[in-house]
């Protein structure tokens, strides 16, 4: 057992978060709560996590979804690409979760961070992990210079990890390295008077918390404009699917863009400005009205009022939703 073991596991066991996915950790409520996770803060997360296990509370549920029910029940999270693995992974598995590394990493949406909470967490297998707070962690824990989301960096502390991963609580120990990070060792200001490391800490001892681990480079947000259309008729709005090509929001319902539709924009109702993914997003939103005698493309939809959030899942539409009313 490492020196930081015992100390680490006693103060997460102690004070460790109440969180829904610890409360009955099986593999596929801590399957979904990790893809959840994923560059998406925890209290964000919680009521998203609540309604989608109420929906969809096992593998068979999920499995037996439409795309359009799970993209409802995920919709103001982003990221859209995980709730649509998270179902293409329960078709997979028939009803039982695979227990095998190489199985779970070959799910869709899981990678090397995921299969090792999943094993760790549901099945106690001492499988490691790495993630920003682990990586934030061993940064000042060893005195080891690097970015935390560099992934030269992160891949460097995997054999760390395994070499530290408690054989027989593997759970507990992913699980406090994380807390720690997200709790006490912060990026900004860590409060290693409270931290159970602390006389370990290199950075601690030579006065580095606040310099390690180093910056990240900032990265200039992309600016993009958008001129889209609300086209109504008969108390139905028409919606349009963007497919493969878009980079943004691909594969899901939005309000057509002009020059999708033959239409005639007229009256400007809203100017909302949204960020997806390092872009700066400008949208300029006018009421429109389709030309005599123009056909509509396939990938076209006329949806009455009430229904229109069953289908618009970005909070980008939810915006221009509330302008247009």
């Amino acid at each position: 057992m490492s020196r930081q073991h015992a100390p680490l596991l006693r103060w997460y066991r102690r004070v460790r978060r109440d969180l829904p996915w610890r409360r009955d950790p099986t593999p596929y409520r801590v399957w979904v709560s990790e893809i959840m996770l994923q560059q998406t803060t925890v209290a964000t997360v919680i009521p998203y996590y609540e309604k989608f296990l109420a929906r969809f509370p096992d593998i068979r549920a999920l499995a037996d979804s439409t795309e359009d029910d799970v993209l409802k029940h995920w919709a103001g999270l982003g990221y859209y690409s995980r709730a649509r693995n998270l179902r293409k992974a329960a078709q997979q598995m028939a009803g039982v979760f695979p227990t095998d590394y190489d199985a779970i990493l070959a799910l869709p949406g899981v990678g090397r961070y995921t299969a090792g909470a999943i094993g760790s967490i549901a099945f106690q297998k001492p499988w490691p992990l790495v993630d920003g707070n682990v990586a934030r962690v061993f940064s000042r824990l060893f005195g080891l210079k690097g970015r935390a989301k560099d992934p030269a960096f992160l891949k460097s502390l995997w054999p760390r990890a395994e070499a530290l991963v408690h054989k027989t609580a593997p759970g507990d120990w992913n699980q406090a390295l994380m807390e720690l990070g997200a709790t006490v060792c912060t990026p900004d200001s860590p409060s290693c008077g409270a931290c159970p490391l602390a006389s370990q800490c290199v950075a601690f001892k030579k006065g580095l918390q606040d310099e390690l681990p180093l910056p990240e480079k900032a990265r200039a947000p992309v600016p993009l404009k958008w001129d889209c259309l609300w086209i109504e008729s008969g108390g139905k709005v028409l919606l349009w699917k963007r497919d493969d090509s878009d980079r943004l929001l691909k594969n899901l319902w939005g309000l057509p863009e002009k020059g999708r539709v033959d239409a005639r924009p007229a009256k400007r109702l809203a100017t909302p400005t949204h960020s997806i993914t390092h872009h700066a997003l400008r949208v300029e939103l006018r009421a429109a009205v389709l030309k005599k005698g123009s056909s509509l493309p396939d990938a076209t939809k006329w949806v009455s009022r009430p229904r229109l959030t069953d289908y618009l899942v970005s909070s980008l539409w939810l915006k221009l939703l509330n302008a247009s009313t």
